[in-house]
């Protein structure tokens, strides 16, 4: 979702609530910890306005509901879609993957660069929340410090293994925004739904990436893309069947960008 249209999708949501544009509260952390965060996403508020747009326009039943959810939602990052969910009253918990280089060395993003690089690095250091850091850094997690200061419950594992460490119909809302790509090439995202399905017991809801630039060597990793989503959008298996297809525009032009799926 590009900003402006994310901006306007804004205007026609309620406000989000003000406590959440306080900022992290990093204080405990070492600089060299938060710098493995990329830096847009040390931005508590960017990070929730995101979220708070996706679940007005995609889930809005979780906001209105007439009881506390139990909702999974897979990779993760800085937790800001559980954030929401939580002060709603739902019971959530949230997956990432601790991911390292093809040469084992953990990944890092580069160091402060620029302004408002130095601005964010410094509020987010001025305030420290009330627990300690974890006394196990976990290698190649670079949003550990974020979920940790959040009281938020991650699980580690890979998403591109399955099954999946949880049992059948255990959440009531299952999402993944923009990851299911990292779980598989296209010929196996329909595996992956079908996985989504076994453990959820009403509703689905998946984003999908940007395509990747058109080249000689991608264009047939974009058909598998195309024939894998118009199989998902007839998809009716599991007791699942798809409800809401949206088509709409990245960077890298018009495709497929999210799809709904209810238990009928």
């Amino acid at each position: 979702m590009r900003v402006f249209e994310q901006t306007a999708r804004a205007s026609w949501t309620t406000p989000v609530p003000a406590e959440f544009y306080e900022p992290y509260k990093l204080g405990q952390y070492s600089e060299d910890r938060i710098q493995n965060v990329m830096w847009k996403y040390l931005s508590h508020e960017q990070n929730i306005e995101r979220a708070w747009v996706r679940i007005n326009h995609h889930m809005p039943e979780t906001l209105n509901a007439d009881k506390p959810l139990d909702i999974l939602e897979f990779s993760t990052a800085h937790g800001a879609m559980l954030e929401v969910w939580r002060r709603e009253g739902h019971r959530v918990v949230g997956t990432d993957f601790a991911w390292t280089s093809e040469d084992g060395a953990n990944v890092k993003h580069k160091g402060v660069r620029k302004p408002w690089h130095q601005k964010l690095l410094g509020e987010v250091r001025r305030q420290s929340h009330e627990g300690t850091p974890g006394k196990k850094i976990i290698e190649g997690w670079p949003y550990q410090p974020i979920i940790e200061s959040l009281g938020l419950d991650v699980r580690l594992f890979d998403g591109g293994v399955r099954p999946y460490p949880f049992k059948d119909k255990s959440f009531d809302v299952v999402c993944c925004f923009q990851a299911i790509e990292a779980y598989s090439e296209p010929e196996g995202w329909l595996d992956t739904i079908r996985e989504f399905c076994r453990i959820s017991r009403k509703s689905i809801v998946v984003g999908f990436n940007p395509l990747p630039v058109e080249t000689a060597e991608t264009q047939d990793r974009i058909e598998a893309a195309r024939i894998a989503w118009l199989d998902l959008q007839r998809f009716n298996e599991l007791g699942f069947r798809t409800t809401f297809f949206e088509i709409g525009q990245t960077r890298r032009g018009i495709h497929p960008t999210v799809c709904k799926l209810m238990a009928v």
